[in-house]
């Protein structure tokens, strides 16, 4: 018995012939980090860099086109941002058509998102009555300032990511807020109320939203996957 765990290591470990494993195993590890890790920083480095030309030309250069607007034709991924708890949160998607989410934009410093604040949080506080998952995504603004629109709004702060990357803005049209953006299976858009909401525009997203209600109430309801 004694000598089967200490063929299979364990707290009998043969450390003898884990040595001669090691000693044998040694120089070619110490090769294949020496060739893929120069590749890894290279990489880190590239990528840096790209990230920081995406967010210099999000404050420097007029928005495209395709950032004034969600892409109905196109499914949603790969959404995401950094939440208060300064990690990064990606929005998970509706895996189904029972379990819908609905993504508020917005920007601290944007007086049509302060005009409309009343029917969002209506229509939030409904559609989380009715299964439907929120959160809320800042273009713009430093987590101070946007603490605070949430806090004077009424929003969930682990609802609500900001600094979010390239790819997102451009995906969610965040050159125009504010919106609200129903997604359904496999991140499916489903609808886009463009602009503050009105009292005509609430009362069809509330309709809308109690046509398409989420398979069960939810509280609590996590929305953001580490």
């Amino acid at each position: 018995m004694v000598n089967d765990l200490l063929l299979f290591g364990g707290p009998f470990l043969n450390t003898r012939r884990y040595r001669e494993v090691f000693v044998v195993l040694h120089p070619t590890l110490r090769k294949l980090l020496e060739f893929v890790l120069p590749l890894l920083v290279v990489a880190l480095i590239a990528e840096n860099i790209i990230l920081i030309r995406q967010n210099n030309r999000l404050k420097t250069e007029p928005p495209l086109p395709s950032a004034l607007a969600v892409h109905r034709d196109e499914l949603l991924h790969d959404i995401g941002g950094v939440g208060f708890d300064r990690r990064f949160h990606t929005v998970e998607m509706p895996r189904s058509a029972g379990e819908p989410l609905l993504v508020f934009t917005f920007a601290p410093r944007c007086p049509e998102c302060v005009a409309g604040k009343s029917f969002d949080a209506v229509l939030s506080a409904q559609a989380k009555k009715l299964g439907w998952r929120t959160v809320w995504i800042s273009r713009s603004g430093n987590f101070e300032e946007i603490r605070a629109f949430c806090n004077d709004n009424g929003i969930p702060l682990e609802e609500t990511l900001a600094n979010v990357p390239y790819p997102t803005y451009l995906r969610l049209g965040l050159a125009a807020v504010p919106q609200v953006v129903a997604v359904g299976e496999n991140g499916k858009v489903d609808e886009v109320w463009l602009g503050r909401l009105t009292a005509e525009s609430a009362k069809a997203a509330a309709q809308f939203l109690s046509d398409h209600p989420g398979l069960q109430a939810s509280k609590n309801t996590q929305t953001l996957s580490p």
